[in-house]
């Protein structure tokens, strides 16, 4: 596996990706939620009623990218669910009882695509074989992160 994407946090109670474009990602508290940049500007924002984050684009707001949905509502390593806007779900969930981490993969198939250690105050997502031949969308990294995020206690 290699590094793919390093989540970091901002001293602004933000957070940074790198790795997963030419320039990091920002994502920048705002209003409740975040103000996040790259390859086109969107907003997440934090749904009670979805129990996880809705990602829009700034520019045409009723235009959802993604959302994640917790299985729970506590900070805690529950599975949380990734849909994208083209209709693939994903499964961010805890495993590993000697070294815990996350695994991100897909609901309908065994297997993960990356994995996420902490390291020096971030995370580190590592892809598998399988996440390399993964054609991943920024909006992928932008929801994974934002949950690690949560579960960590960052925001």
């Amino acid at each position: 596996m290699r590094p793919a994407v390093r989540l970091s946090r901002r001293p602004d109670g933000g957070f940074r990706i790198q790795g997963v474009g030419q320039t990091p990602i920002e994502a920048v508290p705002d209003d409740g939620g975040f103000l996040v940049t790259g390859s086109h500007a969107c907003r997440l924002s934090w749904s009670d009623s979805e129990r996880g984050w809705l990602l829009n684009q700034v520019v045409r707001p009723n235009d959802e990218l993604g959302r994640t949905t917790s299985a729970g509502r506590e900070r805690v390593a529950s599975p949380a669910s990734v849909l994208l806007a083209d209709g693939r779900l994903f499964r961010l969930a805890m495993v590993g009882a000697s070294e815990p981490h996350f695994a991100l993969g897909r609901w309908d198939v065994p297997g993960a695509y990356a994995q996420a250690r902490p390291e020096d105050g971030s995370w580190e997502l590592t892809l598998t074989a399988a996440g390399e031949a993964l054609s991943a969308p920024e909006t992928l990294w932008i929801l994974t992160c934002v949950e690690i995020a949560r579960l960590d206690g960052w925001c």
